[in-house]
């Protein structure tokens, strides 16, 4: 990511040559948020090769107020997690690629839950519209989830306002947050079989059996 050209040839390489279906990335690229415009070309190529962007939290903000408690990992992963989902509409990426997909770990930071709070503040301030021309709420449905919030309540909110279509099964294995009870988690939802089923393997099946071919290696 500190070359993004780089970083495209990279993910080129990975989806074309060794059958990958998109790559993670971190929330920030050493303090850079994911709309800073050298990391263009990586979009670009994302965006035509249809991959799956995973963006994991790393570096987070607001570090020197959470050392306490745990709070970098309580806090600061959701936190950055929005950080850079916010970046990601009111820089305009989205809008220039209609065709690139993200996945925001951690049930999504707080996105789902004060998406109203941004589309309110576009309409309100001329800032969030240096770079956004248009509401940001048609943006907050490009998003998917994972499943990592450890609360039944607030899985369940966040499936019956995003939709089992963009909510897939996570774990967050191997970090010391993850959880061995995220399958038993997702069947404890009072959500209907097809939601649950689509959310334990349907979204992964789709996925892995996408016919991609690798070509062979030079």
């Amino acid at each position: 990511m500190h070359a993004p050209e780089k970083a495209a040839d990279e993910l080129r390489r990975a989806m074309t040559k060794l059958g990958l279906h998109g790559a993670m990335i971190g929330s920030n690229i050493c303090g850079r948020n994911l709309d800073d415009p050298r990391f263009e070309p990586l979009w670009a190529t994302a965006a035509e090769l249809d991959a799956l962007m995973v963006v994991h939290p790393g570096n987070v903000a607001g570090a020197d107020r959470l050392r306490a408690y745990y709070l970098t990992n309580l806090i600061g992963n959701p936190l950055d997690t929005s950080i850079a989902a916010a970046c990601l509409i009111f820089g305009g990426v989205l809008a220039r690629h209609p065709k690139l997909n993200f996945m925001m770990v951690h049930g999504g930071g707080f996105i789902p839950y004060q998406g109203g709070r941004w589309v309110h503040g576009w309409q309100v301030r001329p800032e969030p519209k240096v770079h956004l021309k248009e509401s940001p709420e048609k943006y907050l449905d490009r998003f998917l989830y994972d499943t990592i919030l450890h609360s039944k309540p607030s899985l369940e909110f966040l499936v019956r306002t995003a939709g089992a279509a963009r909510v897939f099964l996570g774990s967050d294995y191997p970090y010391d947050m993850g959880t061995m009870e995220c399958v038993r988690q997702v069947r404890a939802l009072a959500i209907a079989p097809a939601d649950r089923d689509m959310i334990l393997g349907g979204h992964a099946a789709t996925i892995l059996n996408r016919k991609r071919q690798p070509a062979a290696v030079k």
